[in-house]
């Protein structure tokens, strides 16, 4: 009589009891941690032009990436890094005709990485919503790219920035972005969406229009290079001079770069010394 009395109550409880004691629903699907330098690896802080690969958490591709450290780099020493991201189907893009990035980058003291931006499709956005301006009208972002193709590609960058950045004590108070045409789009997205990142944001043949860009997200935060060729036949050198005339208006510290006889593909590489000496001069 008792043992029935006891579970009379147990089940009176359980009846009154509105919420339920236990969850049916699946857990939430956890973010993979971000990867992280392996010590064992066989260019494991080397220096030099090297082309590396890691894997992209959540799918375990292997991503490549190119990667150049200066002779002068030890363990102990910070220096600056400038992130060029590629404007072609390849990593090599940004280190076209005499490799000019990565030989002032020796002399300056400077690592220069390009990320792949996930995948070696053509124009790449990085995330940017950000049409170019084309004297055929604006682009089209991420043409031919998945929307989870795209996110992966800004995903990439940030990856590699934070594997390089621990791999070789970089100096994160000096870190900075570049982007050449449909990469400058995502140069501009990348330094609005992570501001706290990025002591400059550099930007070649790459013109957005100035109404649709965010230009209180960098200001004070960090300074702007804009670079056009006054040959570039792709883009117009007009909308670049639009575009820095809009960031100064709006109070950010914009320095505007005019290449004579600078090509769409070269005028960046031919003022490389001028790039550096904007670099030199910003610090977070």
């Amino acid at each position: 009589m008792r043992k029935l009395s006891c579970l009379l109550i147990v089940a009176t409880f359980l009846l009154g009891v509105q919420a339920p004691l236990f969850s049916l629903q699946a857990p939430a699907a956890q973010t993979p941690p971000p990867p992280q330098p392996s010590p064992t690896a066989p260019l494991y802080q080397a220096k030099g032009e090297q082309y590396r690969i890691y894997n992209f958490p959540g799918t375990g591709e292997s991503i490549p990436y190119r990667l150049f450290v200066p002779s002068r780099w030890t363990p102990n020493t910070k220096l600056p890094l400038l992130v060029s991201l590629r404007a072609g189907n390849t990593v090599d893009g940004p280190y076209r005709e005499n490799n000019d990035l990565v030989k002032v980058g020796e002399q300056r003291g400077y690592i220069v990485v390009t990320p792949m931006g996930y995948r070696g499709l053509a124009q790449p956005y990085y995330g940017s919503t950000y049409p170019v301006v084309r004297p055929t009208g604006p682009s089209a972002p991420a043409a031919g790219w998945t929307a989870q193709e795209n996110e992966r590609s800004e995903q990439d960058v940030m990856y590699v920035i934070d594997l390089v950045a621990k791999e070789y004590n970089v100096d994160t108070g000096r870190i900075f972005i570049h982007g050449q045409n449909p990469s400058g789009s995502g140069a501009l997205h990348l330094a609005a969406k992570y501001a706290d990142k990025f002591a400059g944001l550099i930007v070649s043949s790459g013109p957005v229009p100035p109404a649709m860009y965010p230009w209180d997200r960098i200001k004070g935060k960090m300074g702007m290079l804009v670079i056009h060729g006054t040959a570039d036949t792709s883009n117009p050198i007009e909308a670049s001079k639009a575009m820095a005339d809009a960031a100064k208006a709006a109070g950010v510290d914009v320095q505007y770069a005019v290449v004579p006889d600078g090509t769409h593909l070269g005028a960046f590489l031919t003022y490389a010394q001028g790039f550096f000496d904007f670099m030199d001069k910003h610090k977070k």
